[in-house]
């Protein structure tokens, strides 16, 4: 609680900054971060636009150093203020497996190497897709590619699958467009190495992510996520620090201890009253960046996880280990995911939508049930049920969130 015993009334844990492939973007995108950070938030960084190293620019008048010096560059933002004098900032940077810079990127938490091709107080998540996981079970290879040199490989990379897919074998088959090609085994092999060497290099399935979540992505596509790995929410570049078209995005969190809880029946009062506060805290607090202001006001995204799950099971008399609490955990989650939908619905009866109700799903009738994978997994003779984030639930690391 050491956030709430001062006058700064910031109380949003996470916050997603993307950033552009231009100077005036990668400058806005590292004042935002430190404007954050010394706020106490956690940070999330989509530096996936950033072109790779020997790209023109300006028509070839000048070369590129490649994304190496400007994730520097974010470090030393991260790095520059501590939250609130109680620990130091943090960030995660997200980029594609298929960025042409992969092979040196996915290195740059490991303690081989100089300091001058390594990146080690950053966190990082690599973004994979439907078609490079199908590279790599067919024996395949994968192609790299710089996302300047390759239009609409990037957008369609979050937002249609089938496109993507359509424009990347299109770009691999032109011989006028740089590129590298890699086996997908020895791609995926490296990342697995590194991941499993640092235990802090995330993967996110982006396909998936916009597949399963709140957001429609014909116009507000997912492109990273956040400092834990939590949430999936829109964001778009900042050109400067004012700049009025750009969206950071802010996950304001809360949870329900589930450990006293004795009924599911309880969680349709804990959610409204819990949507309500933190709804309410929305409009309360501050906003050191414009850009975080108008996509808060615009979306209205709560982050609403549980804490005590382990004593929760306990409590039950099932165990996390031998899948006897699955049928618990579904139950309890739907529950909380119906009651937290219920209650922002009642608020929206009284208030009106939000602004951008439009772009997502909810307004087309779709719900998470609706979108939700099941697997079955006859190893285990039982049912996993894969759930994914919405505008409201989160899966909250309070081990990591931002100490309020």
């Amino acid at each position: 609680m050491s956030g709430v015993r001062t006058p700064t009334r910031q109380f949003s844990s996470c916050v997603l900054i993307e950033c552009d492939d231009s100077l005036d973007s990668i400058n806005a995108t590292t004042s935002a971060i430190v404007k954050y950070v010394s706020q106490r938030a956690g940070i999330g960084i989509n530096a996936g636009r950033i072109r790779g190293l020997d790209s023109e620019i300006r028509g070839g008048e000048a070369r590129h150093t490649g994304c190496i010096p400007f994730f520097k560059m974010f470090q030393a933002a991260v790095k520059s203020c501590s939250q609130g004098g109680v620990r130091g900032g943090a960030a995660t940077l997200f980029y594609p497996l298929w960025h042409i810079e992969a092979e040196s990127l996915l290195v740059l938490k490991n303690n081989r190497g100089v300091e001058d091709n390594r990146i080690r107080q950053l966190d990082y998540g690599v973004q994979i897709n439907r078609l490079l996981y199908t590279r790599l079970i067919k024996g395949g290879n994968i192609t790299l590619f710089s996302p300047n040199e390759v239009s609409g490989l990037y957008e369609a990379f979050f937002a249609d699958q089938d496109e993507f897919e359509r424009l990347y074998t299109k770009y691999e088959q032109d011989p006028n467009i740089r590129k590298r090609i890699i086996p997908a085994a020895d791609l995926f092999s490296t990342l697995m190495q590194e991941r499993a060497g640092t235990g802090r290099i995330y993967i996110q399935n982006v396909d998936h992510c916009n597949t399963h979540s709140p957001f429609d992505p014909r116009v507000a596509p997912v492109h990273q996520s956040n400092l834990c790995m939590e949430i999936a929410l829109p964001t778009k570049p900042l050109d400067n620090i004012n700049d009025p078209d750009g969206e950071i995005a802010l996950c304001t969190l809360s949870a329900f201890n589930l450990g006293a809880l004795n009924s599911l029946d309880e969680l349709e009062g804990l959610a409204d009253l819990t949507v309500r506060a933190l709804d309410a805290l929305l409009d309360y607090q501050g906003y050191p960046v414009e850009a975080a202001r108008t996509s808060t006001m615009d979306r209205r995204s709560l982050g609403i996880g549980v804490i005590n799950y382990a004593y929760y099971l306990a409590k039950n008399g099932v165990r996390y280990s031998d899948g006897s609490a699955l049928g618990l955990t579904h139950r309890t989650f739907e529950a909380i995911q119906y009651y937290l939908l219920k209650a922002s619905a009642n608020l929206a009866k009284e208030y009106g939508a939000c602004t951008l109700f439009n772009q997502t799903v909810y307004s087309q009738g779709k719900l998470p049930i609706d979108t939700y994978k099941k697997i079955w997994m006859p190893s285990a003779a039982s049912l996993c049920i894969t759930t994914g984030k919405a505008c409201v639930p989160t899966s909250s690391n309070t081990a990591c969130a931002t100490l309020l």
